[in-house]
């Protein structure tokens, strides 16, 4: 039992890993950093 417990977490630790390599990185639009505020926000400013 304790095994089988411990493959089925490798298998999902490699899964989730492989699901986060392949997942597209999204450009910013100026080349910087993501804005991570929404810019209808007031107190957030995106420089």
């Amino acid at each position: 039992m304790k095994r089988t417990v411990r493959a089925l977490f490798l298998m999902l630790a490699f899964v989730s890993t492989y699901v986060a390599a392949a997942a597209p990185r999204v450009p910013a639009p100026d080349g910087g950093p993501l804005p991570l505020c929404p810019p209808w926000k007031a107190g957030c400013s995106l420089k």
